[in-house]
């Protein structure tokens, strides 16, 4: 769409199909995800249950090594559509989410669903973007998504508040559908010459997938440790802002937006430098600059250092996204990249599922300041790592 003339020719008819799809995809988003835990807040869940809500999206990651080797031997892109369209598809029964725990069901049954089709996804992103344009060409898509989604959230807001949820959630899905309908237009040569599978699903298959490849291992080993470590500190921020900064929903909207402001320029920017240097080259950084988020917090006594916060986050967030794909196209074959993508998300599921309850465990221990300092402590130790990782590999 926007960034059409800014790719080569040839993969302009790919970028248009996929920039339609995320643009949609980000009033699905804007319209309806956004919005799960205030609604849900809203409706009468428990803690309890808001902290299942959290957990659920990490929960679905933890089933994608299974999703992996279903979809492996077998066409992408119809797989994918077939995922996501019934994975969308039990948001239109939100008309009958009159209680919490319906609520609850059926976003069960959506995340584990929509998680499905990711290491599908990635292997297509593969397929359609040559290596040296795919950080560009996935960053111009993300930026798309992402103007959408902020509009969608302005909008969806103002329906919120003049009709149901049970009836806002519903259309929203419905955009979520018509952006896998532009989506599945597209392409994939890869699925003209699919050979089944016949291996038996095993979890020990990831331990010999590591075995096989030492390089993605390790790589596996520090992305977690960054992750693990981003995490812990993940239910502190908003607890610190309210109960320390007693912030005013003003100023959180202004923080949401210093968010948005550099979520944007993230993508424009790594996805042009992971194409110029390398996925590996980009993660050093970005892991550094995720690094400051819980410093800055650790030293925080007023917005203007959360502000920087937050745009450090903002910053880290879109290319960390876009690098972690570009590493895992670019170290992948046709025939393992499915299985690649399936370990890095499930291990994203397990670090999602318990890094925010040991970080809400630690501060009770050392206390808010203390958890960002454990929170930096990790981040930065997996700069370091990957730094050498990176210097090895290049000698």
């Amino acid at each position: 769409m926007i960034f059409n003339r800014r790719l080569p020719s040839w993969i302009r008819a790919a970028y248009y199909y996929d920039s339609i799809g995320g643009f949609l995809y980000g009033i699905f988003y804007g319209s309806s995800i956004a919005f799960f835990p205030i609604i849900a807040r809203k409706i009468g869940a428990t803690s309890h249950e808001m902290a299942l809500l959290s957990t659920l999206p990490f929960i679905g990651a933890l089933f994608t090594f299974w999703w992996a080797h279903l979809s492996t031997g077998k066409k992408k892109m119809p797989f994918l559509v077939k995922s996501k369209v019934i994975a969308r598809t039990t948001l239109l029964l939100m008309v009958f989410a009159f209680r919490p725990w319906v609520f609850l069901l059926i976003l069960s049954i959506y995340w584990f669903l929509e998680f499905a089709a990711g290491p599908a996804y990635v292997g297509i992103i593969k397929d359609i973007y040559p290596e040296r344009e795919r950080g560009k060409a996935t960053g111009y898509v993300r930026v798309e998504l992402a103007l959408a989604a902020i509009l969608a959230t302005y909008l969806g807001g103002i329906l919120l508040d003049r009709i149901s949820y049970r009836f806002v959630f519903p259309i929203g899905a419905f955009m979520g559908i018509i952006a896998i309908s532009f989506f599945r237009r597209i392409r994939v040569e890869s699925d003209k010459s699919i050979e089944s599978l016949k291996e038996r699903f095993s979890l020990l298959s990831i331990i010999d997938t590591w075995r096989k490849d030492k390089i993605f291992f390790h790589y596996s080993l520090i992305l977690f440790l960054y992750g693990f470590g981003f995490m812990i500190a993940l239910p502190i921020y908003p607890m610190f802002l309210v109960d320390s900064l007693h912030i005013s929903n003003t100023d959180a909207g202004r923080i949401a937006s210093v968010f948005s402001i550099f979520w944007l320029i993230s993508y424009l920017f790594w996805g042009e430098y992971i194409d110029k240097r390398s996925p590996l080259k980009a993660l050093c950084p970005i892991i550094a600059i995720a690094s400051a988020v819980p410093f800055l917090y650790s030293l925080a006594d007023n917005l203007w250092m959360v502000a920087l916060a937050t745009a450090f986050s903002g910053m880290a967030s879109g290319g960390g996204e876009l690098a972690r794909i570009g590493y895992i196209t670019r170290l992948a074959n046709e025939t393992n990249i499915q299985r690649y993508c399936g370990i890095d998300y499930s291990l994203m599921g397990i670090r999602g599922i318990t890094a925010p309850f040991i970080g809400i465990g630690l501060m009770k221990l050392v206390g808010m300041s203390g958890v960002f300092m454990i929170s930096f402590s990790l981040i930065f130790l997996a700069f370091l790592l990957m730094t050498i990782f990176r210097k090895k590999l290049e000698r």
